[in-house]
């Protein structure tokens, strides 16, 4: 799985439970990156990509874009009856109590990428977890008030990747 997150220098991914920016551009890179089938998908039929996030990472999502469209959304929180306050009954958003639960639940399948999309707290799990395998990082050059971080990035586990193999992966 993969991480993706937009933060600041100092690694400031939040503010008062929200981002702390508005990018329409990086949201639509989020949204191309997150929905994209990879090519050697042959059957694309019934084939979604799956976001991973905490609760307070889904109620940050305004209402009318919850669930992220053509997306399997995981959502995890320690409250097993937490409402997910869904219009109807959405086979594309799952309750889940754990990091491990979540990961257990995606079919290979028919989500063949999957990333952790927030916050601090799944960061910090999914990023020491032997199955992150890359971490797609949006700089925000902007000084911003952020009172949430992403964790350190231990350069030993990770390379910096040529501009080229992000455009592959997109």
């Amino acid at each position: 799985f993969s991480l993706i997150v937009a933060a600041t220098e100092e690694l400031g991914i939040g503010y008062l439970n929200n981002l702390p920016w508005r990018l329409p551009k990086d949201m639509a890179f989020f949204k191309q990156v997150t929905t994209k089938i990879p090519k050697n998908v042959v059957n694309k039929e019934n084939v979604q990509n799956a976001v991973i996030m905490g609760r307070v990472t889904w109620e940050s999502i305004p209402p009318k874009f919850r669930p992220l469209e053509n997306r399997l959304n995981i959502v995890i929180s320690r409250n097993p009856s937490y409402d997910l306050q869904l219009a109807d009954d959405n086979q594309n958003v799952i309750l889940v109590s754990s990091f491990e639960e979540a990961l257990k639940r995606i079919d290979e399948t028919k989500n063949p990428r999957v990333f952790v999309i927030g916050g601090a707290q799944m960061y910090r799990m999914a990023i020491h977890n032997p199955e992150c395998d890359s971490i797609i990082l949006t700089r925000i050059k902007t000084q911003v008030n952020c009172d949430t971080f992403f964790p350190e990035i231990n350069i030993k586990n990770y390379r910096l990747a040529e501009h080229k193999e992000l455009e592959e992966y997109v």
